[in-house]
């Protein structure tokens, strides 16, 4: 992360975290905060539209590559996490920068009220899809109440549509970051650094914690040390996990895939997809679309396989700005045009979008941790001076104060008395 990331937090008007958390342990989380919309969209079995997921998936890949270009080691990202804390911005988004949003998220032109809809069936769907599993998303809005530039409807919408919890801001990032540690079952510890966050107007968090084992874990004995050869051809040793099952699988031209399932219901799965020898992975991935994703899963069928799995960790961390920028979001960042109208009542700007990633797989399951964050700093509306009238001015030293030259300019073309 950059050195001069938390110099820029005395300024920032607004942050918007979002966490992603998956434990191959158990353990005890808070009983989840259903909104309004969530609530109905649960009772009621609405199916989830097919236009979100598809976007949020382009949009994952898109932004995965965006970063993976210029990346010369482990890239992890999470998509859903991201989509959900933007598309939470995207509320208060206007003009030219929803525009951008949009194009950036791949809604395809969804207006906002079609995204909450569609959200709210998306994380109805998401609560507990195994008996012994916990997946639970929550969010928050953190505002300093007694003076507030967030708007009541936006509040209202994040409340209704992502069961957004409002709290006060006065005691950040203490109260912000024990929610964190809180709904992520303690492994996010804190998303806010200590600062004074009295000239930031809002915290918009998002969490996603998931703990669950494979559906067959892996024997441990029979881990064992092995060569794993990097991009560059490079051998270097790894602990190899190894199962013999059946396994959905696909061979395609020039990879395999398969799909390694998460507890009693085996509705969460691991897809992994390995290049042939020789294919460059960053070339293989960049060419591969999300609809092609969908083909490839469609495509799986029960195997007799032996798999070999790198017990691993993996970890990213890095600015979204630029990734989001070359999709088309730079309107956001423009402290000049960014309008976000429907989401305070003075102009604000996104200054910085960060996200971390820890990805850990071993025998039993997976650990991973994630967090999003993006500051909306207010624009301070200028003040009008212009020096079209007769005006004093001096020339001072700004160490002793000296005054170095004093004048008065009375006829801005007359160059002597």
């Amino acid at each position: 992360m950059p050195n001069d990331h938390f110099t820029r937090r005395s300024s920032a008007a607004a942050v918007l975290a979002g966490v992603l958390v998956a434990s191959g342990c158990t353990g005890t989380t808070p009983s989840p905060v259903v909104g309004t919309a969530v609530a109905q969209a649960r009772k009621s079995a609405r199916p989830v539209a097919p236009q979100i997921v598809a976007a949020d998936n382009a949009f994952g890949l898109a932004l995965f590559n965006a970063l993976n270009r210029s990346a010369t080691s482990n890239v992890a990202v999470s998509p859903i996490s991201i989509a959900l804390a933007l598309q939470m911005v995207y509320n208060g988004a206007g003009g030219s920068t929803q525009q951008g949003m949009s194009q950036a998220l791949q809604l395809q032109g969804l207006g906002a009220l079609a995204v909450d809809k569609y959200n709210a069936a998306l994380q109805a769907v998401l609560i507990t899809p195994d008996p012994k599993a916990q997946l639970r998303i929550a969010n928050s809005l953190w505002m300093h109440l007694r003076e507030n530039p967030v708007l009541p409807s936006f509040a209202s919408t994040n409340e209704t549509y992502y069961a957004a919890k409002i709290g006060d801001l006065g005691g950040a990032p203490d109260d912000v970051n024990s929610w964190v540690a809180s709904e992520t079952n303690g492994l996010i510890k804190k998303i806010l650094p200590p600062d004074n966050y009295d000239h930031v107007a809002a915290v918009l968090a998002n969490a996603i914690y998931f703990s669950e084992m494979w559906t067959s874990t892996f024997i441990p004995s029979l881990t064992r040390t092995a060569p794993f050869a990097l991009s560059d051809g490079t051998e270097i040793s790894c602990q190899m996990m190894h199962k013999t099952s059946e396994f959905p699988y696909f061979s395609g031209s020039n990879f395999q895939a398969v799909e390694l399932s998460y507890g009693q219901t085996r509705r969460l799965r691991m897809l992994i997809i390995l290049p042939a020898a020789g294919v460059n992975l960053k070339s293989f991935v960049a060419n591969m679309t999300s609809e092609e994703l969908s083909e490839w899963i469609a495509d799986l069928r029960h195997a007799h396989v032996e798999i070999g799995l790198p017990r691993f960790t993996a970890t990213y961390a890095g600015s979204l700005d630029s990734a989001l920028t070359s999709l088309g979001m730079g309107a956001a960042f423009d402290a000049n045009v960014a309008d976000f109208t429907g989401l305070a009542s003075r102009r604000v700007y996104i200054s910085d979008i960060e996200h971390e990633t820890v990805v850990k797989v071993d025998e039993s399951g997976t650990v991973a941790a994630g967090a999003t964050e993006a500051e909306l700093v207010l624009q301070s509306m200028p003040i009008d001076m212009i020096m079209n009238r007769p005006f004093f001015y001096a020339i001072v030293d700004g160490k002793t104060g000296a005054l170095l030259f004093i004048g008065t300019l009375i006829n801005p073309i007359q160059s002597s008395s």
